[in-house]
């Protein structure tokens, strides 16, 4: 199983290994840098062969800080880096402020003032959004016009000029998001602004995550927006563990009335606990707006009457692990008794092996069920 963390808990685990002296803030935010580098070179191996462009969005807190040790590697790697900023730069954070000076050293910075990001450079292979992290817990002002301009900004990188001075378009460039992309509750997946409809332009092709996946990557519409997962190490493996990661209220975030209108939220995570994650290969994230027949049709058989318990569990389980649709199918004796325990799953009498051909003729059905209760006799030999 794969762990996973809310933000009060990884910070808390960040606090721990600082307290223990094993590691500094700083040391951690260049780890962090160095493993989103790592990370898309990973991804995209071509990158790490050459010299390209990016750019780098930087907030006002740490992720930004992570944004400016990318940009500073990338460009000892070669690269053109063009950084931008939002916020005032006596205003961050003193890890984020030193990385901030060890860029300038480098190159410049441009301002984005009132979350409104300028043209950006033509040509740009990847855009870094380093705006906001784990930090952010409420709605933000104007968080859908940082959204747009977000995506405008990635669309106009495609601008480059031929030497004749024609214009041309280049492929899209890469959208790596630091940690999670902008505007998205750590905890709960949920978009922290009024207006969901704007989360959907804030889409990553790689999210690069520290330590371990938080639990806003796997929910809601930000489980759409990461893209790609990657996992980078900051060496925190062997840190020493605080007791009850995140204890107090600190550890219950509440992202805000307004983002938690309309849908699941943040499962209750009791101090010192963490939620686990199941690993399994291929599994695809349900979509927030996806059709039920997009996520399958399982048709469950039934065993006769008082023989129905195994195939009501085998169908409540295919909607636990994500089946859009679920039918048991079962013979007309037993059918009353299979309708008056179940919700949320259909229910078709089955007349023996006729009756399963004439079920099976709908191509919706994408999955089948066959021995639950239904013994070994002659009926089921013939099914």
């Amino acid at each position: 199983m794969t762990e996973l963390l809310t933000a009060a808990q990884m910070r808390a685990i960040e606090q721990a290994a600082i307290d223990s002296g094993e590691v500094t803030g700083l040391e951690m935010m260049e780890r962090a840098g160095r493993g989103v580098v790592e990370a898309v070179f990973e991804e995209w191996p071509e990158l790490a062969k050459s010299a390209h462009r990016a750019v780098v969005l930087c907030g006002p807190g740490n992720n930004g800080g992570d944004g400016f040790v990318v940009a500073r590697l990338l460009k000892e790697w070669g690269w053109d880096v063009d950084v931008f900023l939002y916020g005032n730069p006596d205003k961050l954070p003193p890890d984020a402020k030193a990385n901030y000076e060890r860029w300038r050293a480098l190159g410049e910075v441009d301002a984005i003032d009132n979350l409104s990001i300028p043209v950006g450079p033509s040509g740009a292979s990847v855009v870094f959004d380093a705006l906001f992290g784990t930090g952010l817990t409420r709605p933000l002002e104007n968080l859908e016009s940082v959204c747009f301009d977000l995506a405008d900004f990635v669309d106009l990188t495609r601008d480059g000029t031929e030497p004749t001075g024609s214009t041309f378009r280049t492929p899209l460039p890469k959208v790596v998001s630091i940690d999670i992309p902008s505007g998205f509750c750590a905890d709960s997946g949920r978009f922290l602004g009024h207006k969901s409809g704007a989360a959907s332009l804030n889409e990553a092709h790689l999210t690069v995550v520290f330590h371990q996946r938080k639990v806003g990557n796997m929910l809601d519409l930000c489980s759409q927006c990461c893209g790609k997962i990657a996992v980078a190490s900051i060496g925190l493996e062997g840190s020493p563990q605080p007791s009850g990661r995140g204890e107090g209220p600190s550890s219950r975030i509440d992202c805000a009335p307004s983002a938690r209108r309309g849908g699941r939220g943040l499962p209750s995570v009791p101090p010192g606990e963490t939620l686990k994650l199941i690993d399994a290969p291929n599994i695809s994230v349900l979509k927030h707006d996806g059709h039920k027949y997009a996520h399958g049709h399982a048709l469950i058989l039934s065993g006769g009457p008082g023989k129905t318990g195994a195939a009501r569990l085998a169908a409540r389980g295919a909607l636990r692990i994500g089946a859009g649709l679920v039918t048991i199918g079962s013979p007309l004796s037993a059918l009353s008794e299979v309708a008056a325990q179940v919700t949320a799953i259909m229910c078709r009498p089955l007349d023996g092996a006729p009756g399963l051909a004439e079920m099976l003729e709908d191509d919706r059905l994408n999955a089948l069920c066959l021995g639950p209760g239904m013994g070994l006799g002659a009926d089921t030999q013939h099914l």
